[in-house]
């Protein structure tokens, strides 16, 4: 049994899908640090709390912090690179990526998240490898995308009479041609913002050429480029006021880590169903036994009152048994919270009612203020209250 875990192990840790989540630029508000492993299925949580959103998951990862929560990032700008685990770009915080879902998923949810609140918002993900379809789309949300013709002489090992090339060189150009419209399409306001662009095209490059070979280099130094581009691109428009990152998504890895569960979770459900089958076979085998020693060693007279005896001690045992077995549970309960030092449940309407106590509270105390600061100037004259009640004769108008 041991064996089998530690295979089990070894099998998880070479397939545990690794990648990289890259912040290229954020606000003073929002603060990264540290170098702690986050999982692809929380960065909707990241991101949406860089927005203001309200966290579902609280402590799931200490490498952001909100400094100024009156000054938060108007927009979101991702950039995903499918296919492949790492990225080698210069500028930025980089973190560990855990790459536990494929890219659409993170940006489902994220897109449903936003509409929760708000149905006015910017929401675009933008497929580059679609090529025209993703500059229609485009289109909708940042007006017409004109990109420019490739420049074959400025090429040193890229071609585009070759279709990998082809295709990453179409992809850098759509870069540019966002990069160049954002500017004047994008006008700022209360809204929270988000723009996906997905880049597919880098993985075949790799596949085809190797990734550390001058073909691959070359378009690495051409996607480094168009980076920089859309990061200054953004920055101008939002005037700072946005959070640019990009992450590394290999969907392959998913499908393959998703497959070594299920095998481990159809495993472990046969095992459980072959321990039971033999443990009721023991117990019926026990009870036949002593029934069969019942009947040879009990007379017939005293059968009766045999019965009723092992009757009370049968259901004594069972008593004491499902007491051992609760007390077991409490015990396996209480260290388990003590070990994982989980936090209270609050109920969805706990903010809330937080909120209308808090500030009820503080306008109760000023007004209180107020009215004694405003009743300790009162003039005491001859038509005031005051002089009026602390009169030795009460005093009648005539």
């Amino acid at each position: 049994m041991f064996k089998l875990f530690l295979c089990f192990v070894a099998a998880l840790v070479a397939v545990k899908a690794s990648g990289d989540f890259v912040v290229l630029h954020s606000p003073n508000s929002v603060i990264f640090n540290g170098n702690e492993e986050v999982e692809q299925s929380l960065l909707k949580e990241v991101l949406a709390a860089a927005l203001g959103f309200t966290v579902k998951l609280r402590g799931i990862w200490s490498g952001i912090s909100i400094t100024d929560p009156f000054r938060l990032p108007e927009a979101v700008v991702a950039i995903v690179i499918e296919g492949v685990d790492s990225l080698d770009i210069p500028k930025g915080k980089r973190f560990p990526l855990n790459v536990n879902e494929v890219e659409e998923t993170t940006w489902q949810a994220l897109r449903e998240r936003l509409e929760e609140r708000d149905n006015d918002n910017t929401l675009v993900r933008i497929s580059l490898g679609d090529g025209l379809d993703a500059v229609s789309l485009g289109q909708s949300a940042l007006g017409e995308l004109k990109p420019t013709p490739i420049d074959e002489t400025s090429l040193r090992s890229l071609s585009l009479r070759k279709e990998e090339d082809k295709k990453f060189l179409e992809e850098v150009q759509l870069l540019h041609a966002i990069a160049k419209k954002v500017p004047s399409a994008i006008k700022p306001d209360s809204k929270s913002d988000i723009y996906w662009l997905v880049i597919s095209s880098l993985r075949p490059i790799f596949d085809t050429y190797g990734s550390n070979s001058t073909t691959s280099r070359e378009a690495l130094s051409l996607f480094d480029n168009a980076l920089n581009v859309i990061h200054d691109a953004f920055i101008q428009a939002y005037d700072g006021q946005v959070l640019i990152v990009a992450f590394t998504n290999d969907a392959s890895k998913v499908h393959h880590i998703r497959s070594v569960t299920l095998e481990r979770q159809k495993r472990d459900t046969s095992d459980r169903q072959d321990d039971q089958r033999d443990e009721k076979k023991n117990i019926e085998d026990e009870e036949d036994s002593n029934t069969n020693n019942n009947k040879t060693s009990i007379p017939h007279s005293d059968m009766k009152n045999s019965t009723a005896n092992n009757d009370t001690r049968d259901d004594s045992g069972n008593q004491d048994l499902t007491n051992m077995e609760h007390k077991t549970y409490l015990d396996i309960q209480s260290i388990g919270q003590e070990k994982l030092n989980l936090a209270k449940t609050y109920s969805e309407n706990y903010p809330v009612i937080f909120n209308i106590l808090l500030w009820f509270g503080v306008f109760y105390v000023f007004s209180l203020i107020a009215i004694c600061i405003a009743i300790s100037q009162m003039d005491p004259g001859r038509d005031s209250i005051i002089y009026r009640m602390t009169s030795n004769r009460m005093k009648k108008d005539n």
